[in-house]
Order: structure tokens, then sequence, then C-alpha cells
């Protein structure tokens, strides 16, 4: 029986069981809506022999497009699935058995193009997955045993490998190796059990050694190095169990130190840094514009409490405002070079709110704008 026999059967029903008798294969079989959409368009039915024993689930979205056909054995799911989208083609195709998942099954993103294909062995992901673009290229190859991650996972970027990761739980050993779109190393690092563990080494885009360093057991430890691209070497840090320990020191490219730290269990000062108990703590400056304008940020704990900017050489701030919980809260300013106020804005956890002054380089205010949140319109008002 076809939907539009089923829909036109039910329709003005407010029962939510109805029983339509139809046909099928030369067999009495029939077929049981058990729960239909307001508009009373079926939404869930089985098809069931002539002993009263289920042998199909089907579903349908509201707009009467299928959703789903499941063959049924004994009750449960059993024989070939599939399902479809809103848009009425199929997005997933497989088979059951005896209720589990069984052999191969596809999943669609588009019509005909597959975005993930594998096999379940007794209802768990076993071997190899492949992954697809949407051009129906393949991005990825996955390896699963008994449902967990296994083996040498991969990501390819129009045919590039890209990822290579086989830092799995399941695995005694393992490695996360990335690559850029050109096949150049970017980053490479060991692991045990899935926890980093053993050698760490990123790279520049060209291709030259970034950083080096080691892992026990997730943790930072022992020697970590930073070089230039040009290969010489930037910065030495010592690690304890990702506790900054021992001498910190930072170079120029002809060899010449910079700064030197000795860092005791996480306290310590390095590169105009505080740190205590292994979090910054106080002041950190920070160079812009090829040093035109220096910030200085203000942290307690590690948590950022305020921002300033100053042009280079001055005392007098060009703009300033705070923080808390890691957003922008209260007033935040900026002036002119000249020391004229320029702005004066309002946060509330992160986003504009209340009020807002902007004024021009005599010191006249021009506009004002007053915010009452995000999906509220702001009043604008010019200021002659």
């Amino acid at each position: 029986m076809t939907f539009e026999e089923i829909y036109a059967f039910v329709k003005g029903k407010v029962l939510l069981i109805v029983v339509i008798g139809f046909q099928m294969s030369c067999e009495s079989k029939r077929l049981e809506v058990v729960e239909v959409f307001d508009n009373n368009a079926p939404k869930i039915a089985y098809e069931v022999s002539a002993d009263g024993s289920k042998e199909r689930f089907y579903s349908w979205y509201r707009t009467g497009i299928k959703a789903e056909d499941m063959p049924l054995k004994n009750g449960v799911p059993h024989g070939t699935y599939r399902k479809w989208s809103t848009k009425g083609f199929v997005i997933e195709r497989g088979a059951y058995k005896d209720s589990l998942r069984e052999g191969r099954w596809t999943f669609f993103a588009k019509e005909k193009i597959p975005f993930m294909q594998g096999n379940y062995k007794k209802g768990k992901r076993e071997g190899k997955w492949v992954l697809f673009d949407e051009s129906g290229k393949v991005s990825g190859e996955q390896f699963f045993r008994n449902d967990s991650a296994a083996g040498t996972w991969k990501k390819f970027h129009n045919g590039v490998l890209i990822e290579e990761n086989s830092c799995h739980p399941a695995n005694e050993s393992g490695y996360f190796r990335a690559y850029s779109n050109e096949g150049k190393i970017s980053l490479y690092q060991e692991c045990r059990y899935g926890k980093l563990s053993g050698v760490f080494l990123s790279y520049y885009p060209g291709g030259a050694l970034h950083r080096a360093g080691n892992f026990e057991s997730g943790l930072k430890s022992g020697l970590w190095a930073e070089y230039f691209a040009s290969g010489k070497l930037r910065k030495t840090e010592r690690w304890i169990a990702n506790m900054r320990n021992g001498t910190w020191m930072r170079f120029n490219e002809n060899g010449e130190a910079l700064a030197k730290a000795e860092f005791i269990d996480g306290n310590g000062v390095f590169e105009d840094t505080s740190w205590q108990n292994n979090r910054i703590h106080g002041e950190i400056r920070i160079k812009l514009r090829d040093g035109e304008y220096l910030r200085i940020e203000t942290y307690e704990n590690g948590v950022k409490q305020s921002t300033a900017d100053y042009p280079k050489d001055s005392a007098r701030a060009v703009a300033l405002g705070f923080w808390q919980n890691g957003k922008k809260e209260g007033a935040w300013r900026t002036w002119y070079r000249s020391g004229v106020l320029r702005d004066s804005l309002n946060f509330s956890n992160g986003r504009l709110f209340g009020e807002q002054f902007y004024y021009d380089s005599t010191g006249r205010l021009y506009k004002k704008e007053t915010v009452f949140g995000e999906n509220v319109p702001k009043i604008v008002e010019m200021v002659k």
C-alpha cells in the first residue's frame, strides 16, 4: 500500500493505533500504524504477519517522506536497513543480524556521495573505516578493533597526507604526526596508551625545527629548546612534571644571552613575565607593532585582571580595560596620543552593554550608543 493510500485512510483519525489490512506477495499481512503526526500523517508503523508477529518497521517524516525501513525477525532488527534524509535520499545503509549491526555500512551526507564507510562485527566497528570529502575523495582512514581505535589513523587533503595518529588508549606505543597541505612535517609527538610520552618536535612552515622537548605521562619533563628558523638556539627551558624548574635562558641569533632565570617549583620571572606556583602572577609585558607600543597585562594566579597599552617611551596609557573570568568587564577606554579621551565603553560578560561614548580629537562627544543586549537593537544618538 502506498503512502498516499495510508494517509488517506488515517486522515481525520485521532486514535494513535490504526490497523490497515492489505495483501503482500499473496500472503495476508497488515500495516499497523502506531503513531501519527498532528496532521494525522503516519509517523511509525509495523508490518505485521498473519500470526501477529512484527516483520518490518517503518517511519516517516511529517512531510510524508520515508525516514526508515527496518526488517525484523523475532521482534528485533534483522536484515537490510535504510534511512533517508528529510530531502528523500539515503543517508544510512547497512544490515542487522539478530539486533546488531553486521557487515558493511555506508553513511551519506549528500545524495549518492558517502562520507563514511566501514564494517561492523556483532554491533561493533571492526577493521578499516574510510572517510570521504564532499567530492567523494578519500579524506581519512580509521581502524578499529572491537569498537576501539587501533592502528594508525590517517587524514588527507586533496590526496596529500596531512595527519597520522596512532596515539590510542589501546596502543602501548604510538605517535602523532602532522603535515602541511604541501606535505611538509609540522608536528611530531610520541605517546603511550594514548597519553603524550616521549619526544615532541614542532617545525616552522618551511620545515626547520622550531621546538623540541619531552613528555612523561602527558607532562612536560626535562630540557625543552626553541630555535630560530635559521636553526640557531633561541630559548631553553627546564621542566619537572609540567612545573617550571631550573634554569631558563633566551638568546639572540648571535648566541648572546638576553635573559636568564632560575625557577623553583614554578616560581620565578622570565622574559618580563612573573610566575607563581606555575601560573602567571603579576605583570606580563608584550611589544606591539615592532615595539611602537608596549602592552602590560596583570594577572592574579593565572587569571587576567587588566590590559593597558602605552606608546613607546611614554607613561601615559592610550588604552585601559579590565577582565573578569577571562572576559572583558566594566569600563574600557582609549585615548588619542594627545591624551584626549577617544571613547569610553562598557562591557558585561565580554559584550558591550549599557552606555557607550565616543569623542573627537578635541574631546567633544559626538556619538552616544546604548546597548541592551545582543538581540536588542542598540540606540544611537549623534550629538551635534
